[in-house]
């Protein structure tokens, strides 16, 4: 399941996010789009889970 945490220093107002449950090309999309939302990051890191390349589904019945 996917799921994306925030943590917000109260001090400082920064506040850093961690995509998980997401690989690939749609993990770097939903960052994307929380980019938009939280406006730019100061720093930003790939996790593990950001280079895991989703395998291609095989259609049933397929001859190939």
């Amino acid at each position: 399941m996917a799921e994306i945490e925030f943590s917000i220093d109260t001090e400082t107002g920064n506040c850093e996010t961690e995509i998980n449950g997401i690989q690939g090309p749609n993990c770097e999309q939903t960052a994307r789009l929380l980019k938009q939302v939280l406006g730019t990051p100061t720093t930003d890191r790939r996790t593990l889970e950001f280079h895991v390349r989703p395998k291609p589904k095989r259609l049933v019945g397929s001859d190939e």
